[in-house]
């Protein structure tokens, strides 16, 4: 079996590479029955993009699984339980993903488990490979002598320092065959190609056409700048509002923005929250204040002035525990169990990349396209000056077709990133 990778700058390509000589494999050596072509990536919002690039594969007739490596983690662990118990290893909880994947890990590398995996998947695709841990990247190791391995990477969009120097990519380079993609196709723009190119060399980027940075040294002014572009946006109707922390600045503008009106009569804007799963379900926990112990009708009472998807689903996993175990009271770490899977159900099958406002981290803009992308960077930024440069080169890499930068602190106009 090869692998065979794909690196370079955001918006280069790589995914549709990856669609490229995926076709190319099936058309030389068609899938047998029962086969799949398996799509792993790390996060949910670039396998749902991955799931509609495959979705427009003729050849494949939707035969293909795309899953996050974390859910096929979880699937190796549930299929092979008894082997886990052999080898002396407790089930892990839901959610402990790090524990799930390490178990995934040392359960792929026998021969018996990673050739049951090959028999269904003999090709497999992993995106974004460049954010794998080493337990994520052990298991797309084992499967490499086994399937046609087709890799997407890019070193510099890894915004997790504990991952330098990136393993995942020091592996697909040595392992050579690795084609490096230098034309980008996100965006035609010339202000933005040089900005990002010079934010990824080291360089300052400069404030022309398209990209413009600009000092707002308080809420009101980087609030009128915002509801003034959003306005005057003619590029497209999907606008983000992209920020390194989700702190007191990016909250207090999005306050502005949703509450007051420029002077050219510009708002107020409607702007929608995107927040981690983890953020949201511990604010609900918090907010129940849930006993040590409930019976579902008092549970039932617990939830009901929720939304209804959330009530619904929470109710009816507590009720399949009722229905399979016999129980008749739930602990407050069932309940919250519970909850937890609401919210990573919702990550999994929601998509979020359609027309509106809204404000994210950068973390969660990864691997997604905007037509109109404003930087909010506030004064306090952890990191060092590569991890800064990193994190404004995720922002502005987001845009197809304009970004604007409003930068809190006026003396961070003179340091790196903008120098």
């Amino acid at each position: 079996m090869t692998i065979r990778s794909f690196s370079g700058a955001a918006g280069c390509g790589k995914t549709y590479q990856l669609m490229a000589t995926l076709c190319t494999i099936l058309e030389n050596r068609p899938l047998q029955d029962g086969q799949k072509v398996l799509a792993l990536t790390f996060m949910h919002g670039s396998r749902r993009r991955l799931d509609d690039r495959l979705a427009d594969i003729a050849r494949l007739n939707r035969r293909f699984d795309c899953s996050t490596l974390d859910s096929f983690a979880w699937r190796i662990v549930c299929r092979w339980r008894a082997l886990l118990a052999y080898l002396g290893e407790e089930f892990p909880d839901v959610g402990a993903y790090e524990r799930v994947c390490e178990l995934a890990s040392i359960l792929i590398a026998r021969h018996e488990v990673v050739r049951w995996v090959a028999a269904t998947f003999p090709v497999v695709v992993v995106d974004e490979a460049q954010d794998l841990t080493p337990n994520r990247l052990a298991i797309v190791q084992s499967l490499e002598p086994h399937v046609e391995l087709l890799v997407a990477s890019d070193e510099f969009q890894c915004l997790v320092e504990e991952l330098r120097p990136n393993a995942a990519c020091e592996w697909l380079t040595a392992a050579g065959n690795e084609m490096v993609l230098e034309q980008p196709q996100r965006t035609n723009d010339q202000h933005l190609l040089a900005a990002a190119s010079a934010v990824r060399s080291g360089q300052a980027p400069v404030s022309a056409g398209k990209f413009k940075v600009v000092a707002t040294p308080n809420a009101g002014m980087a609030g009128t700048w915002i509801s003034n572009a959003i306005s005057w946006n003619r590029e497209g109707n999907r606008v983000a509002i992209i920020t390194p922390t989700m702190g007191t600045f990016a909250n207090q503008v999005r306050q502005w923005v949703e509450s007051r009106t420029t002077s050219r009569q510009n708002g107020p804007h409607t702007v929608n929250l995107e927040q981690s799963e983890a953020v949201r379900s511990r604010a609900l926990i918090e907010t129940l204040a849930l006993p040590d112990h409930a019976s579902l009708l008092e549970a039932q009472a617990l939830i009901a002035d929720q939304p209804r998807s959330i009530r619904l689903e929470f109710i009816s996993l507590l009720d399949r525990q009722r229905r399979t175990k016999g129980q008749a009271v739930f602990s407050r770490e069932e309940m919250e169990l519970a909850i937890l899977q609401i919210f990573a159900n919702q990550r999994r099958f929601a998509g979020n990349d359609g027309a509106g406002v809204r404000l994210l981290t950068v973390h969660g803009a990864k691997n997604r396209e905007f037509d109109l992308v404003l930087v909010l960077w506030p004064a306090a930024i952890g990191g060092d000056e590569m991890q800064k440069r990193r994190l404004l080169y995720n922002a502005i890499t987001r845009a197809k077709s304009q970004c604007l930068v409003f930068v809190q602190s006026a003396q961070a106009m003179a340091l790196p990133p903008f120098t």
